[in-house]
């Protein structure tokens, strides 16, 4: 097999090599020579150390798409070559940044791309140990549930998150099931269609007060503010433990209020915005602020870290980084296991906003959580950079 492999690979150095290769690569997963492929691999990662710098990308392109026609199969023994080669480590020069877990972050959407729900809970049982692909697994439930899957009462996945939990594992705190205004999140992670009116921008370039016809008006006052402590998690979801994430970019602020502004209407918060100054807002030639509804706000936050290219935090931990933001927003600490956490953040009044200039600046766009009662509120903002999102 190795010369056989090795000759195939020694003219992957022009375009017509490597699609040569891509084609051989294809043709086993035809013939369903998965073991083929899991030793070819275990060679295509044998060779990067021999291989110069610029030859390296190539190969690494030839993995990734032997992890795609692996994951694409469709049958059992495919989807085990597939845990075979996740085994296997990948080149440290790959993983960069991305360190191994991401590697089995990214296996594990692949999974929820190509295979139905009942494959991955099948194998679940062909882990080879407490230790054995953990991250894959864990992540890969998530990716099943942002696309619809209720694996709540799924016996194998209860286990898992029952290790995770005793190991401490962050994704075991997150529920099983998709709730209601997590529903458009395959859409975001690109496994649905996307709506043409579905930015932020746009939607506060036109927006109506639909959503307000609760609203009463406030009353010609003077509103203090006092500044409070700013939770950790507050922008969990912009920010990443491994420094990703615009750092520099980023507005966070929680405000006590006197008096308090009960469902205030979107002009008195656009006004409190103004009022503010904040430093990424400073001399914006317009300012839009609009009441919005939890599901929105969560596809603004969503969109950012699990977006068509799975995003820098991906699926999985971006579903928990949102769940940290909006925890934070409303002001509460409590478990995630039942409904507390909808029922808080439904009492909360939400808006979103957009600072603009004229001319190249780029915009910035954000969230306000003004907490039930409106004595408070907390906001986060971040400049919006083509480069990043």
């Amino acid at each position: 097999m190795t010369s056989t492999v090795s000759a195939f690979l020694d003219d992957i150095s022009t375009r017509d090599g490597l699609n040569a290769a891509r084609g051989h690569i294809g043709r086993l997963g035809e013939e369903r020579a998965y073991p083929a492929l899991v030793a070819l691999a275990a060679e295509l990662e044998a060779r990067q150390a021999s291989t110069p710098a610029e030859g390296r990308k190539r190969l690494h392109a030839l993995s990734d798409h032997l992890e795609e026609v692996l994951a694409k199969a469709g049958d059992v023994d495919s989807a085990l070559a597939l845990l075979e080669v996740a085994r296997q480590p990948r080149d440290a020069r790959y993983q960069g940044r991305l360190f191994a877990a991401r590697r089995e972050q990214e296996l594990a959407a692949l999974l929820a791309t190509h295979r139905p729900v009942t494959s991955f809970v099948e194998l679940l049982s062909s882990r080879q140990g407490p230790e054995d692909l953990l991250e894959l697994f864990a992540c890969g439930v998530h990716e099943f549930v942002l696309r619809g899957a209720d694996l709540s009462s799924a016996p194998g996945v209860l286990a898992l998150q029952a290790e995770l939990a005793r190991r401490g594992h962050p994704l075991a705190a997150l529920p099983l099931q998709r709730r209601r205004w997590e529903s458009s999140f395959g859409r975001l992670m690109g496994t649905e269609e996307i709506d043409a009116y579905d930015t932020l921008g746009e939607r506060l370039s036109s927006a109506s007060h639909e959503d307000e016809e609760d609203e009463y008006t406030t009353p010609d006052i003077r509103l203090a503010t006092q500044d409070e402590p700013v939770p950790a998690a507050l922008a969990a979801v912009l920010v990443s433990e491994d420094g990703e994430g615009p750092h520099d970019a980023i507005e966070q602020r929680v405000l006590k209020l006197r008096p308090a502004l009960p469902k205030a209407p979107s002009d008195t918060m656009t006004s409190l915005l103004i009022d503010l100054g904040l430093p990424l807002m400073k001399d914006a030639a317009f300012v839009v602020c609009e009441r919005d509804k939890l599901s929105r706000v969560a596809d603004f936050f969503f969109s950012r870290v699990a977006s068509r290219a799975r995003g820098w935090l991906g699926a999985a931990y971006g579903r928990l980084a949102l769940w940290r933001t909006l925890e934070a927003l409303g002001g509460i600490e409590v478990s995630w296991a039942g409904d507390a956490p909808e029922k808080r953040w439904n009492a909360c009044t939400w808006y979103q906003f957009k600072g603009s200039w004229q001319g190249e600046r780029p915009d910035i766009l954000g969230v306000v959580c003004l907490r039930p009662g409106g004595t408070s509120l907390a906001l986060v903002a971040v400049r919006e950079r083509a480069s990043f999102w």
